[in-house]
């Protein structure tokens, strides 16, 4: 053959095969969907109604439709009223990339709830591409990658927790995240110069290119996988430093490393800036005892996932969750096929016993000699007592979760099943009816694993969801008729935002639904923890009925929200005050809500009130003096009669005016401690120096005049800390029945 005509075969053949691929890629992507439809019954599903509409993903649908509704989601006008709500204050920029897909899903539609399913459905797809990608670039065929993928994607983490941690769902990074990994543990990123054999990086290499964009995006991604993404390169890096013996070795995993810990912090920036201008308000207060009551079970790994489709199974787990700790770290189970790829890397490292030296070996027994060492490395750092237990308690507690590595392990296991097939085909699958009988018994294993990892958990109930969104819907929507554009909704109970105790039957983010099914209302749920609206709302809210009506009237407010699931008494007693003021309430269909119009009420309170007295009122009840507790201050504690707050030993009160003119107050409140010590107290106004103790409570009361702004009183207390079992607070000094009388 000529030249020419060899030239033009090759052609022939790489257009074939690129082709080949295309339609592999297509065929894994056509049955991923499939499976989907058929995991979840998509056939039943409304996208207009979010698959779940209740706890932790009302957070996500808040934020998604934030961001629909103001350009970007970090400032809503809309919650929080009558200040409105700074997502700054709640760190969830390290999640940017999901959001700038949420914001391109959202040039096609307006619709939240579209958009949230719409991101939670597109991670299914792209986890299997991207898996099948990574799976392929390591030299695997096609039926051993689109399996390994399939069964990643579809793990029951992936499942069960669907739109609840809706970011954490979206794992599809992970395998880059892992490919990243295994180069540096095999050394294909050179670090050495080839002429002069000295340490340096060449950036022109494809990928270290490569690895640093994909370090970046994971920074971008949610500071638990950046985390586990970091400690799996820490591994990588010691391995690689005692196979070669150089420290030098350390250097592009140490890049990596500081890659990601850079882009995490660039986007935290906003928050971190603002927290440092505005003090840190005790919001979401993380403990080290977490690591151990969210830690990975071994046991949850390998048993069957809760609710299986096999009555025996699912009795099997049932009775193993009897047991202590079980809580969201029942969702990190592999599956059978899963389980078989991680015991095998468990059996490849204990009894093969790969040397440090031959770690680095060729073809897939290096990869599995790689892939065995991450994945115990992944069981010790997150089971209950590992290391990442040690971490929260000497580092940082922030992590907390450490069942999530669950989708780092999948990954370590089903590319272990994948190379295992790929072992038995080159081995036994040798001839034609071989080949056939093999790779059907291949494709049953797939099916068997996708049906083991499906339970009757995932699948939503779509009538259930349709019947109570659309009740919410038809309330707010009568509400909305009623009142102008922009007025303002007082909700009761007053709720903190966010992540606060279920109230009777109301669960935490139910006020937020209000907010959801509006255009043009703003509600007054979204206060943060510690923040000025929080402690507006909590003081307007202990007024009795006429005068709390009167001051939220007056702050600018136009009706009532309540829900009665928020009260031991359906709300019966709270309602009956309000309606001797206001009148009767509007109720939804289904009876869990009442709303009460404040506009006539307006109208009485203008004609009967003097026009200067009218605005001395309403400058009273919008700017009133408020106390906010910030940095080493806990919750507030105790019952009505008694109250107690725990301190560390520096506290900050905050009093803020924003009146235009001095308020004269007393500070009346109580302190112990739980040994004899002194506690400074410094203020622009006042300094003083109290002697107290665990006998009793020492009494303190100032009155001071603050003019406008913001005035900072500081405590400082050298009590020793109360030790505790199980409560990791700072608790040095109490704080008891605080009041402040405005005079």
């Amino acid at each position: 053959m000529s030249e020419k005509g060899s030239e033009t075969a090759a052609r022939h053949v790489a257009a074939r095969q690129k082709w080949l691929e295309i339609a592999a890629y297509a065929a894994t992507i056509a049955v991923c969907l499939l499976v989907l439809t058929w995991s979840m019954k998509l056939q039943f599903a409304d996208l207009h109604i979010p698959f779940t509409y209740q706890g932790d993903a009302l957070f996500y649908h808040l934020v998604v439709k934030g961001l629909v509704d103001h350009g970007w989601y970090l400032g809503n006008g809309a919650l929080g009223m009558p200040y409105g709500l700074d997502l700054r204050d709640v760190p969830t920029s390290d999640n940017n990339l999901y959001f700038l897909l949420i914001k391109l899903i959202s040039l096609f539609t307006s619709d939240y709830a579209v958009i949230i399913n719409l991101f939670f459905l597109l991670s299914f797809p792209l986890t299997t591409a991207i898996a099948f990608y990574v799976l392929r670039r390591f030299g695997l065929s096609y039926f051993p990658a689109a399996l390994g993928s399939l069964l990643y994607t579809f793990l029951p983490f992936h499942l069960v927790r669907g739109q609840h941690h809706v970011f954490l769902t979206s794992y599809y990074l992970v395998p880059l995240m892992v490919m990243v990994i295994l180069w540096v543990c095999s050394e294909e990123i050179t670090q050495t110069d080839a002429e002069s054999g000295t340490p340096r990086l060449n950036l022109r290499q494809p990928r270290l290119i490569a690895s640093l964009v994909i370090c970046l995006l994971a920074a971008s991604a949610g500071y638990h996988y950046a985390f586990f993404t970091c400690f799996f390169l820490l591994v990588a890096a010691i391995a690689l430093a005692l196979r070669k013996r150089q420290l030098r070795s350390l250097l592009l995993p140490g890049l990596l490393i500081a890659v990601i810990c850079v882009g995490v912090v660039a986007n935290l920036l906003p928050s971190l800036v603002y927290t440092y201008r505005h003090g840190a308000p005790a919001i979401v207060k993380r403990s080290p005892t977490d690591a151990d009551i969210y830690g990975l079970k071994i046991a949850q790994l390998v048993m069957p996932a809760t609710k299986h489709r096999l009555p025996w199974l699912s009795w099997l787990k049932d009775q193993y969750n009897l047991r202590p700790l079980v809580n969201e770290n029942d969702d990190a189970t592999l599956g059978i096929v899963g389980t078989g790829g991680f015991l095998f890397l468990l059996w490849w490292l204990l009894f093969r016993k790969p040397e440090i030296g031959r770690m680095n070996a060729a073809g897939r027994d290096g990869l599995l000699n790689h892939l065995s060492l991450l994945n115990a490395a992944g069981v010790l750092l997150a089971t209950v007592g590992g290391l990442g237990s040690i971490f929260a308690f000497f580092i940082s507690p922030q992590i907390r979760a450490y069942n999530r590595v669950i989708v780092f392990i999948g990954f370590f296991a089903f590319f272990a099943v994948a190379l295992l097939l790929e072992r038995g085909a080159s081995r036994y699958a040798t001839t034609g009816s071989r080949r056939i009988l093999f790779w059907q018994a291949a494709a049953l294993l797939l099916g068997v694993g996708l049906f083991d990892q499906r339970s009757h958990r995932v699948i939503p109930d779509y009538v259930r969801l349709k019947s109570d969104f659309r009740h919410d819907a038809e309330f707010v929507n009568r509400i909305q008729a009623a009142l102008p554009a922009g007025a303002m909704i007082f909700q009761l109970p007053v709720v903190s935002f966010p992540e606060s105790p279920k109230i009777n039957r109301m669960n935490d983010y139910d006020l937020v639904k209000g907010y959801l099914h509006s255009t043009r209302l703003r509600w007054s749920y979204g206060a943060i923890k510690g923040r000025e609206s929080d402690a507006w709302q909590v003081w307007a809210a202990a007024k009795p009925a006429p005068d709390f009506v009167s001051t939220i009237a007056l702050a600018g407010f136009n009706g009532i929200y309540v829900d009665r699931f928020g009260y031991s008494d359906s709300g019966a007693q709270l309602e009956g005050d309000l309606a001797g003021v206001i009148g009767k309430p509007m109720v939804s269909d289904n009876g869990r809500l009442a709303f009460f119009d404040l506009t006539e009420y307006q109208r009485r309170l203008r004609e009967e009130t003097p026009a200067g007295e009218l605005e001395a009122r309403r400058e009273s009840a919008v700017s009133p003096l408020l106390p906010v507790w910030q940095n080493g201050c806990s919750y507030v504690e105790g019952s009505a009669e008694n109250t107690w707050r725990w301190c560390g030993s520096e506290v900050q009160l905050n009093l803020v005016n924003h009146s235009h003119q001095a308020k004269t107050v007393t500070l009346e409140m109580s302190f112990a401690a739980g040994a004899a010590a002194k506690l400074h107290i410094s203020s622009p106004f006042f300094s003083d120096q109290l002697e107290i103790g665990q006998s009793g409570t020492t009494p303190f009361s100032k009155t001071i005049t603050v003019p406008p702004g913001w005035h900072s009183i500081r405590f400082d207390c050298d009590a020793r800390p109360v030790l505790t079992p199980n409560d990791f607070r700072e608790l040095v000094f109490r704080v008891h029945n605080f009041k402040l009388r405005e005079i």
